[in-house]
């Protein structure tokens, strides 16, 4: 930096030429030498002086900057229940409500009360519950794959740790001799069983090497063997002889189903719900047999299924839930169909069955998926069905998507699996729960304030005014691509004029994402798959006629990646033909937003870096790295400020100074999503240190804006003069053009701004914002121009 007395002798010194460039001002109008340089012994710089370089590396961030909102919304999601016996003879139910460290509850069927819940450390759920043949009851968990014992004679519950190391979710939980209890994993399909005796997990290793999860399990207690499931990308069923370790694949020939996703023992066959179809196996043959449906007579070997697998055998045979009818299956004449009393159950699919004796009479009782705690008993000998709702705990939801109104400033919140959707508003720091559509993978305002929402599992687009009463037609379902096109997570929805754009990945075990084109006002839909080979379509911008799109590396859950990098693509939405197709970072897994900055070019984030391209030919002029980790798919949102681009991925907030490239990391963990309301306020989605999931609502206050719609150009200008000095930032939100006198007020004189212009440039250098040569240069341009002639 220039010494301060040095400074100030410049400071005059330029205050002494702008009297000279003054009194020469009416020349400057005609063609002629150029105004005199600066007084003798002062010979500046050249105007491509270059300047100090800007920081590129992380700025400091200051002391917590978020604000933490709490949890904005409960829910209830069950994934699976059992029945089963407390040591006083009480009759009751079990089931985990997801949710951070999620507790068992213990509930009475008979009281219908809770009697307890009891912390799972560590849980966010379970997809796997069983009762023991000693009466303990087992938790396969998720997301750290963990084993719980619950002993009901102790009230107390054990974590008996992690049974296969790397694993993050655990399936099929069955019951075997003497205790033990057997299992699947994700991601690498192993299975294993626990021995309580000898307190030791015994692993029988991965049972595929592509396939993902063992979905689904039973012990076969009459064969001392253990049935497993696989899923995705195609189902496949294995046998694991339990006196030998021997393995053996008895998957039925021709079966074109995805996955298992049950498997229930009886009367020595194996029944397995594969892609919701009934088939049914010999444990003794191992082949698939065929059975009657009863209301056809037909033949058949596989019938619809809508339940998490079948009840234990009891009266009539073991049950299952299609729709809202009760069906059974009777293994005396293999014939399956609807209960003869016609009952319907409308609590939702049966998530877990128990037989419990009441006043001397069998009756089936069962749990229904997955929001309501719904229960029901039947009793076989009168047909009469009983449903009533369970006191299972809600629970702060994890939470999967937020979104700001644009016109009332609320807060939409979306929970994760449950699939509720709630409305927070800032002002009274109250939820109110609106219409419930499903988990929410991506969603957008149109001009119009309509919301366009993209769910998960069906790759479905919904229009909602979520100001107007919910009806049949608010939300309106317009399509889903799960079974047309494979695809099941519309990641990024981008409404834009008459066109709703979607991308997608695509179904459990497949390749190939999607570019889907909604036309508004016909409702025609086209859909342009795999465009970027084995790729998901992550984020997507519509320029002029063409679309940009950025891809992500990942496919349909249940695989791996087959690509390395992740690709932007120029794309013409009516063929889908790619016309432009660069790698603007080399490495990135996943581009996971595209905006147009003020500076009129592509601003892209693929991973942890912030990327600049041209929007014609993608060519990339900028690269800022803010951080290094891959990210995945859904993982990504950027927001502009009066040239500030504000961003979170991979758990951080951060904020890019656009025509400086200085980067300033405000928060670097616990941050997911990023919405912007009409309050200038910036929310996200926030995982309190020590969570597992994302909870609560969290926003963030940027700094009060000087200068409200800065003047951004690269250089500075006075008036219709170039001055070929760069522009910069001086202080947040302003920038050196909007620190220098307004060309485009009005001026009583020319000279009157070219002295303003020369006072303020001197300032500048005496302040150490600007070099003399930079301020010479500003002051030669502003007396160049035609600003108040």
């Amino acid at each position: 930096m220039i010494p301060r007395r040095r400074s100030l002798q410049r400071a005059v010194e330029l205050i002494a030429t702008l009297t000279v460039l003054t009194l020469a001002a009416p020349l400057a109008a005609q063609a002629g030498p150029p105004p005199p340089g600066p007084p003798p012994g002062r010979v500046p710089p050249p105007l491509s002086e270059p300047l100090a370089k800007p920081l590129v590396g992380p700025v400091p961030a200051p002391p917590e900057v978020i604000k933490d909102l709490g949890a904005p919304l409960t829910s209830l999601t069950v994934m699976e229940g059992a029945f089963g016996h407390e040591p006083d003879g009480r009759d009751v139910v079990y089931a985990v409500p997801a949710g951070e460290n999620a507790q068992l509850n213990v509930v009475d069927v008979h009281s219908r009360q809770l009697l307890r819940a009891i912390p799972l450390p560590g849980a966010a759920g379970a997809w796997a519950i069983t009762v023991a043949t000693d009466g303990s009851v087992y938790v396969g968990s998720y997301s750290n794959a963990h084993l719980y014992r619950y002993r009901p004679e102790t009230g107390t519950v054990t974590d008996l740790g992690q049974p296969v190391p790397g694993q993050s979710s655990m399936y099929g939980l069955t019951s075997g001799r003497d205790g033990a209890v057997y299992a699947g994993t994700y991601p690498n399909a192993h299975a294993f069983k626990y021995d309580p005796v000898t307190n030791k997990f015994t692993d029988y290793g991965s049972l595929d090497p592509v396939q993902q999860y063992v979905r689904a399990a039973v012990y076969d207690p009459d064969h001392n063997a253990l049935f497993a499931g696989l899923a995705t990308p195609a189902a496949k069923l294995i046998r694991i002889d339990l006196n030998t370790g021997a393995k053996q694949d008895i998957t039925p020939p021709g079966l074109t189903a995805k996955d298992f996703q049950d498997l229930d023992y009886a009367n020595n066959r194996v029944f397995g719900n594969a892609s919701l179809r009934l088939v049914v196996i010999d444990a003794t043959t191992n082949q698939q047999i065929s059975f009657t449906d009863a209301e056809t007579g037909a033949r058949v070997t596989d019938y619809p299924i809508g339940a998490r697998g079948v009840s234990n055998a009891g009266p009539g045979g073991v049950y299952f839930t299609y729709n809202t009818a009760l069906i059974h299956y009777d293994p005396a004449t293999d014939t399956v169909g609807p209960v003869a009393s016609g009952v319907r159950i409308t609590r939702g699919a049966a998530i877990g069955y128990g037989w419990i004796t009441d006043n001397g009479q069998p009756m089936l009782y069962g749990l229904g998926g997955n929001y309501s705690g719904g229960t029901w008993r039947y009793n076989p000998a009168t047909g009469v069905l009983e449903q009533w709702s369970s006191p299972f705990q809600y629970v702060g939801a994890p939470l999967q998507h937020t979104i700001a109104d644009p016109v009332t400033g609320k807060i939409l919140v979306n929970a994760f699996l449950n699939g509720s959707t709630a409305s927070y508003d800032p002002v009274t720091a109250r939820t109110t729960l609106t219409a419930r559509q499903g988990q929410v993978e991506g969603w957008a305002w149109n001009s119009a304030n309509k919301l366009y929402v993209g769910i998960y599992p069906y790759g479905r687009l919904s229009a909602w005014d979520p100001n107007q009463p919910e009806s049949p037609t608010n939300p309106r379902i317009l399509f889903s691509l799960v079974d047309s096109d494979l695809q099941n997570r519309p990641v990024s929805v981008v409404p834009s004029g008459d066109r709703v754009y979607l991308g997608t990945t695509p179904g459990y075990g497949e390749y190939g994402g999607a570019l889907t084109v909604y036309t508004i006002s016909t409702g025609t839909v086209a859909v342009h798959r795999n465009i970027v080979v084995d790729q998901t379509i992550a984020s997507i911008l519509p320029v002029g006629t063409s679309v940009w799109a950025g891809s992500s590396i990942e496919s349909g859950q249940g695989t791996e990646p087959r690509a390395t990098v992740a690709h932007l693509i120029k794309v013409d939405p009516a063929t889908g033909a790619v016309s432009k197709d660069v790698i603007p970072v080399p490495g990135a897994s996943s581009i996971t937003e595209l905006s147009l900055g003020p500076d009129g070019n592509i601003w892209g984030l693929a991973d942890g870096t912030v990327f600049v391209a041209d929007p014609t030919t993608g060519e990339v002029s900028r690269r800022i790295t803010v951080f290094t980790a891959r990210t995945g798919a859904t993982d990504g949102a950027m927001s502009w400020r009066d040239g500030y681009l504000y961003a979170v991925v991979g758990g951080r907030l951060f904020e890019i100074d656009s025509l400086m490239g200085t980067q300033t990391v405000l928060r670097d963990r616990g941050l997911y999503r990023l919405t912007q309301a009409p309050t200038g306020l910036y929310y996200m989605l926030l995982r309190p240190d020590g969570y597992t999931n994302q909870t609560n609502l969290a926003s963030y206050t940027p700094p009060v804006d000087p200068c409200p719609k800065s003047d951004l150009r690269k250089t500075v200008w006075t008036g219709n003069i170039d001055s070929q000095v760069a522009n910069r930032t001086l202080r947040y939100g302003c920038t050196l053009i909007d620190d220098l006198p307004d060309a485009k007020a009005t001026w009583p004189s020319h000279q009157a701004y070219v002295t303003a212009v020369g006072n303020k440039s001197a300032q500048l250098v005496q302040a150490g914002k600007i070099t003399y040569a930079e301020g010479y240069a500003i002051l030669l341009s502003a007396q160049r121009s035609n600003v108040g002639r």
